[in-house]
């Protein structure tokens, strides 16, 4: 806790030293104010965020202290974009110029993080498998829609309308459909939207550590009324083609090891195994599964996370081929904690599913 507080007035530090540079204050009780001002503001919001820590509160002050760390960007491009044009371009400095390059590219990088957490994009891959298909199976892959305070029935309205388009056999969620709870779910009726995400073949879901909050049955129960069926730790039979596994979320303490799902897989059929972490590739691979789907790491979410994640994850982000399994993780479809993205991009993922013979 002690690390994450020290961080918190750091970051207030240096906002108060960016904001100095930016406003200029002459007076010395101008400056004092600016400097205090900011530390006070600071303050309040981490205080009001660690009144309820992890939950929606803190996620106010994550907010808060992501905004400031995208000043930190802004003041980092704007640097190298000053000694550009003083010393390789050979320009008189022009402090006034350089304050507004400041301010429109800290409004850009914000600008740029807002728009790729709420403009979703659509992804493809094949998968072949040497098993017998009647025909190919088109997949839709959705993950973490993190339902709650900063994404709700605009989003999932967006959601049905993109996966209608692609016209999927079946939709498959892996894991955080929900943010904790289903208050801001239930408070909104995002029900009505939620149900109507349909698919000829169904639409399953598994929970992840964010479903797995204390609050799992009840989230449970509410997405099975919105009409998707929830796998964790089940099978379903797809078109009698296609077995499709759930896991329950590593934070379920009941969670079985994979192996202990696989009675019902047949050597001629092909074997989805769906779950939200895709932390045990390694337990997975050289298992009797054609596909892996799995989500929860966001694919980083923001910069330089989306990097620092590879040093501990097995794979971070997109599609890998091992010993007969293909893996996708995909980084979700919502947002998380926070309404902001850079160096990816909310997502969805159709599949399709083909024999090679």
């Amino acid at each position: 806790m002690w690390p994450f507080i020290i961080l918190t007035q750091l970051l207030a530090l240096m906002s108060s030293v960016l904001f100095y540079w930016f406003f200029q204050p002459k007076q010395r009780l101008a400056k004092a104010g600016l400097f205090l001002s900011i530390f006070i503001i600071n303050n309040v919001f981490l205080l009001y965020g660690l009144s309820e820590f992890w939950r929606e509160r803190f996620h106010v002050y994550l907010v808060v202290g992501i905004l400031q760390g995208f000043m930190f960007y802004a003041a980092l491009i704007t640097a190298v974009i000053a000694l550009v044009y003083v010393y390789i371009l050979k320009q008189k400095l022009r402090p006034k110029l350089i304050r507004a390059v400041a301010a429109i590219t800290y409004i850009g990088i914000v600008g740029l993080a807002v728009f790729n957490a709420y403009s979703p994009v659509v992804h493809r891959l094949n998968v072949t498998t040497d098993k017998p298909l009647k025909r190919p199976l088109q997949i839709a892959l959705v993950s973490d829609t993190h339902l709650g305070r900063w994404f709700g029935n605009r989003q999932i309205d967006k959601l049905v309308k993109l996966i209608d388009a692609q016209n999927p056999d079946v939709v498959v969620i892996a894991g955080d459909v929900m943010n904790d709870s289903t208050d801001a779910y239930d408070k909104t009726n995002m029900h009505a939207h939620l149900s109507k995400l349909t698919a000829p073949l169904g639409v399953y879901a598994t929970l992840g550590n964010h479903d797995y909050s204390g609050n799992e049955v009840v989230i449970a129960k509410a997405v099975e009324r919105a009409g998707i069926q929830v796998i964790d730790n089940k099978s379903v039979w797809l078109d009698d083609s296609v077995l499709l596994i759930g896991r329950s979320d590593e934070t379920d303490p009941a969670r079985p090891a994979a192996t202990e799902l696989l009675s019902e897989v047949r050597a001629d059929k092909p074997v989805i195994f769906l779950e939200h972490s895709p932390a045990d590739l390694e337990q997975i691979k050289g298992l009797p599964i054609d596909l892996h789907l799995s989500g929860h790491t966001h694919g980083g979410q923001i910069f330089p996370l989306t990097i620092l994640l590879k040093w501990f994850t097995p794979l971070v982000y997109g599609a890998k081929y091992s010993e007969g399994t293909q893996f996708l993780v995909t980084s979700g479809y919502g947002i998380g904690a926070v309404p902001f993205r850079i160096g990816t991009r909310s997502e969805i993922w159709m599949i399709t599913l083909q024999s090679v013979q």
